[in-house]
Order: C-alpha cells, then sequence, then structure tokens
C-alpha cells in the first residue's frame, strides 16, 4: 500500500493451541530513494529518501499499516516527514481476480498549513495473466490537500523477466475540481539480489512550464531517473 515500497514479507505468525494457523502475519520494510516520487511529483524537491512502514494483515483479508518518508519542509509549510496510516480489505473473486478497497490518511507533523493532513479511500482490481499481472486502480479524495475534490485513476502492468528482473509499466491521471489535471507514467526496471530489492524508475508527466499554474511546480515534475534500493523485513 505504500507509495515507494510494495514488497510484503512475512515475518510473524499466531499459531493456533494444537494446530498452526494463519491468522495474523506482520511485515515490515525500510528503504532510501535518491527521490521520492509521488504521482510524478518530487516530494523532496529532488533530493533523497529514506523511507520505511509496518503492516499487520489477518488471514480475512483485513489489513492496516504505517509508513513514513521524509519531505521537503518548504513544500510542505514546515513539516519535515510524512506519515501515512492506511487499513483495507483485499482478497480474491472466484476466477482469480483480486480486489483491494482501503483509506487512507496522510499525516505531516508541524506543518503550519492544516490542509496538508488529506485522507482519501482507494480500490484496485488486479489479474494475473501469466506472463503479466495487471491492475487497475481508483482513489477519491474530498479534499485534496485543500483543493476540493480530486480522483487518481491508475493502470499498472507488472512482468517478470528471467534472473528475478521485473519490469513496471505505470500509467496515472490526477483529475482535480479546483486545479489543472495532468498524467504521469513510469517504467521500472527491478531487481532481487541478497535479500534486497533494487530499483531503476524512468517517471515523468505532463505538467507544463508554460502553464502558470503549473510553472512552481514544473521541476519537481519533469522527466527524472530514480534508484531505490529496499529490504523488506
Amino acid at each position: 500500500m505504500n507509495k515507494t515500497l510494495t514488497s510484503i514479507a512475512a515475518a510473524g505468525l499466531l499459531a493456533g493451541s494444537g494446530m498452526a494457523m494463519a491468522e495474523v502475519t506482520f511485515s515490515g520494510n525500510v528503504g532510501i530513494t535518491s527521490n521520492y516520487i509521488f504521482r510524478g511529483v518530487s516530494q523532496t524537491d529532488n533530493a533523497p529518501a529514506i523511507q520505511g512502514g509496518f503492516d499487520v494483515e489477518h488471514s480475512s483479508g483485513l489489513y492496516a499499516g504505517i509508513w513514513g518518508s521524509n519531505v521537503d519542509s518548504g513544500f510542505y509549510s514546515g513539516a519535515e516527514a510524512e506519515f501515512d496510516l492506511y487499513a483495507g480489505f483485499g482478497g480474491e473473486f472466484a476466477g482469480g481476480i483480486g480486489y483491494d478497497i482501503g483509506y487512507l490518511a496522510y499525516r505531516y507533523p508541524d506543518t503550519t498549513f492544516n490542509p496538508n493532513d488529506t485522507e482519501e479511500v482507494y480500490g484496485s482490481l488486479s489479474y494475473d495473466f501469466g506472463p503479466a499481472a495487471v491492475t487497475v486502480g481508483l482513489a477519491y479524495s474530498d479534499d485534496w490537500f485543500g483543493t476540493d475534490e480530486s480522483l487518481y485513476t491508475s493502470l499498472d502492468v507488472d512482468i517478470p523477466l528471467a534472473y528475478d528482473f521485473s519490469l513496471g509499466l505505470h500509467y496515472g491521471v490526477e483529475d482535480f475540481d479546483q486545479l489543472d489535471d495532468y498524467d504521469e507514467w513510469k517504467v521500472s526496471l527491478g531487481k532481487s539480489y541478497g535479500g534486497f530489492d533494487f530499483a531503476l524508475d524512468y517517471t515523468d508527466t505532463n505538467i507544463d512550464e508554460n502553464d502558470a499554474q503549473a510553472a512552481a511546480t514544473d521541476a519537481l515534475a519533469d522527466d527524472k531517473i530514480v534508484f531505490t534500493i529496499s529490504k523488506s523485513l
């Protein structure tokens, strides 16, 4: 669920008396990235970030977690950190179609601009075709960082390659009530080695520097190469 680290590995298991039952699973993740990109826009003013989170999941499909990262204090009105709190429910329909629905709260301690603390609800459907897994997602907020409603739609295609490499293709659309809409996309090459996950991403948006509203964020949203090392715990 977190924005940057997507690998979840089992780290704990509760057993029932007399028989093993996978009731609750605990997991964590930690990583460092050369640039924290969220929906095509740098959150660290193109600087590196240290990130990590913790998740708990019940065998019924219920889950909850927290994830954090440093952010640029100028971008978030004095806040130097972001913490995401989320809870949801996931599973699989008959036929192998996966689903996930949930609630996510973005929190920025010490921000002087209260609308930075934002909530959204999200949902997705996914299917593994074998050569590639496809996920379609939606996220809605009734007050996106103090700018009224927003709807984010996304399409992700994950293609496993030989030697523990993977190719990820992503396309997303931000649709705002009061701001200019924009598209963002990413191509990722991933590799697992020695218990670590490595990712090299190319990311870009169609935010135009000639648009007066977008000019201030254009340097944060133009094309970038991002390198990330992460580990599931």
